[in-house]
């Protein structure tokens, strides 16, 4: 379960922001919380990110990008290998300094707690804590990038930071890679449970991949399509057989586009719906690029959807509503507060400018985020929980009205010859 996650000098972010997944002390809506024998760590299943155009809502969710993609490659980094980290570019102070990305979760009954802070020359700080009675212990810490301190298995930690680690890599992965569990479990945790989807071009993909791999979901995916796409019948996925060396289709892609078209046995998958013919039982085969692109973009994410569901894995989207009409934004939210389906306590967090699901039958107001551009073009980050607000306020009217900020500012004067 994600508990917390903050950022500080990146893109647009320039002072600390924190989005916490933490429940308040607000009684409604309790199928919408993860009950902890510790009250205190009860926790959110979703929150919701609003805010105007270029506030910064998809650089918070970037910045979780960011984290879960350096620890993925961190290990393979080589020496003097730039870390692809940006700072805030609007105050010179900050083009030096590194950036700081902080975050709180519990696994395996445990609850850790990680950060580092980096330029794109090295790794400048890093610890990482645990709490196996309640109580905050280091498995390690790290400071001006060389300097560690262990006070778990100290030899062992010693000689994986002395043989294998650098100045560019986190101490996280590298310990992880060799086997060390007190690393391992946290590392698996933020490497394979913290799926964020903020490109949606590679989705139809990824959905195919699940399904051919599992036939549970395969079956779902059909049926919610179906359920939803009311004239869908089915799913069908074609093979074709290529060789990805002579083929004329593939000599002018590069590799990274012929391994995203090819699976490993060199075959080409093609996806294609299927409809019943007017007045017939006749199925009609149509290729999924001819649907809508609301049906392509649903496609897309029912696979990840039902994968989180089923692993208790909690999902990041960005401008989740995109192509979607609000009724199918609201149906896929709402999965993650059924349940009887949200058995694993699956966690969602999505940006989105969809102001029909600002209501108070749906989310309690520490589910409700929004981010703001301040006076220094920097972004801000704050729940509708800070606000004085009534439990029957019409949510989505006083967010139009400006009550809690985070709406477009626009200036007078246009010039239109």
């Amino acid at each position: 379960m994600l508990i917390e996650f903050s950022a500080q000098n990146f893109l647009s972010i320039k002072d600390k922001v924190t989005l916490s997944m933490l429940a308040s002390k607000d009684t409604s809506h309790k199928n919408n919380i993860i009950k902890n024998a510790d009250k205190n760590l009860n926790g959110l299943k979703i929150a919701s990110i609003y805010g105007a155009n270029a506030s910064g809502k998809t650089n918070v969710i970037k910045a979780i990008s960011f984290l879960t993609d350096f620890l993925g490659k961190s290990h393979e980094m080589q020496q003097g290998k730039k870390i692809e980290v940006e700072p805030f570019k609007l105050d010179s102070s900050c083009l030096d300094s590194p950036s700081k990305f902080d975050i709180i979760f519990k696994t395996e009954g445990i609850k850790y707690a990680y950060g580092f802070s980096a330029t794109s020359e090295k790794v400048i700080d890093e610890y990482l804590y645990y709490y196996p009675n309640g109580r905050q212990t280091i498995i390690f810490e790290r400071k001006n990038t060389n300097n560690y301190k262990f006070t778990n298995d100290i030899e062992k930690q010693t000689a994986i930071k002395d043989k294998f680690n650098s100045p560019n890599k986190l101490f996280i992965a590298v310990a992880s890679l060799w086997e060390y569990d007190k690393a391992q479990i946290p590392f698996k945790w933020l490497n394979d449970n913290l799926i964020v989807l903020i490109h949606h071009s590679d989705l139809q993909e990824l959905t195919m991949d699940l399904m051919k791999s599992n036939e549970s979901i395969n079956k779902r995916v059909k049926s919610l399509l179906k359920t939803v796409v009311s004239d869908i019948e089915d799913i069908k996925f074609t093979e074709i057989e290529v060789d990805a060396k002579d083929d004329p289709i593939l000599k002018y892609l590069n590799k990274d586009a012929k391994s995203k078209l090819l699976d490993s046995s060199n075959k080409l998958f093609n996806i294609s719906t299927l409809h019943k013919m007017n007045n017939s039982e006749e199925l009609v085969e149509f290729d999924l690029d001819e649907e809508s692109d609301g049906t392509k973009k649903l496609f897309g994410l029912l696979g990840p959807w039902i994968e989180v569901l089923d692993t208790g894995a909690t999902l990041v989207v960005d401008e989740l509503d995109i192509r979607l009409h609000s009724k199918l934004t609201r149906f896929l939210v709402e999965l993650f507060h059924d349940k009887e389906i949200n058995t694993k306590n699956a966690q969602l967090i999505f940006s989105t400018h969809d102001t029909n699901l600002l209501d108070q039958d749906i989310f309690r107001r520490d589910q409700i985020w929004f981010t703001e551009k301040k006076e220094d073009n920097s972004t801000d980050l704050y729940s509708l929980d800070d606000f004085p607000v009534r439990k029957d306020a019409a949510i989505e009217k006083g967010y139009l009205q400006g009550k809690y900020g985070a709406i477009p500012y626009l200036k007078g004067g246009l010039q239109w010859r």
